[in-house]
């Protein structure tokens, strides 16, 4: 059983960097022969509603998870909080919900091991002030406002001015060993070591962390910087090159 994952590849528009990369990992030879491919978040740096201009824009990453589908792999869409609300977007390319979306962890037992999937931002446990923003993006009224009254122009122009901000208040504080340390507190008093394999993203560090002797956190980082994804391979884990 072969399951591929990666996280925070931010692709912004068609044809840069991240674009490609992502192209590269949808159609690298050992995804098309793994069984579970999972997305596991801020895939896109800006993705939020149902508008027609995503799926015009991104239509070949859709075509390319569409051959995936075809060729029996199950492909996990976990939103993270770049791309997020895309419920309505994904049922206009997939009506019959091929792609399993979720703004939830999710828990598979995989040839007799328990998997947990996520984005991975729940175990920021401690930074109370991004979970008050995480909580109210995925508030009815915001899901409401992305839905159904927010124009693709006036969205598009408020997310990369937040995305823009963002990164330059994160570049001030940026401490690769303190993040992952952050983030192995929270991940463990999130789960409690419950789960054989945990995987997730959002921290943009890689790690692999035994939390237990039973249960291990992977995390494949930035797809940008690490250029690579993350394979298990019958239980035993990789990170394989996207170069």
């Amino acid at each position: 059983m072969k399951i591929v994952a990666i996280s925070d590849v931010h692709v912004k528009i068609p044809g840069d960097e991240a674009f490609h990369l992502l192209c590269s990992f949808l159609t690298h030879p050992t995804v098309v022969k793994s069984d579970y491919v999972l997305l596991l978040g801020d895939i896109f740096d800006l993705m939020c509603g149902p508008h027609a201009q995503y799926l015009e824009n991104f239509g070949h990453i859709f075509d390319l998870m569409d051959d995936l589908i075809k060729k029996g792999k199950k492909v996990y869409f976990f939103e993270g909080n770049h791309d997020v609300h895309l419920e309505k977007l994904l049922k206009k390319r997939w009506p019959d919900s091929e792609v399993i979306l979720s703004q939830i962890p999710i828990v598979e037992i995989i040839d007799g091991k328990e998997y947990y999937f996520s984005h991975g931002d729940e175990h920021e446990v401690e930074n109370l002030n991004y979970q008050k923003y995480k909580s109210l993006i995925l508030s009815s009224p915001l899901r409401f406002v992305a839905n159904y009254l927010m124009p693709y122009v006036v969205l598009n122009y408020l997310g990369n001015r937040a995305s823009k901000n963002s990164r330059k208040r994160g570049s001030k504080f940026y401490d690769e060993n303190l993040i992952k340390q952050v983030f192995r507190d929270g991940v463990t008093k999130k789960t409690m070591g419950k789960h054989d394999f945990i995987l997730g993203g959002h921290s943009h560090v890689q790690d692999v962390f035994s939390i237990n002797p039973k249960s291990v956190y992977i995390n494949n980082g930035y797809a940008l910087k690490s250029k690579t994804f993350l394979l298990i391979d019958n239980h035993n884990i990789s990170f394989e090159n996207l170069t």
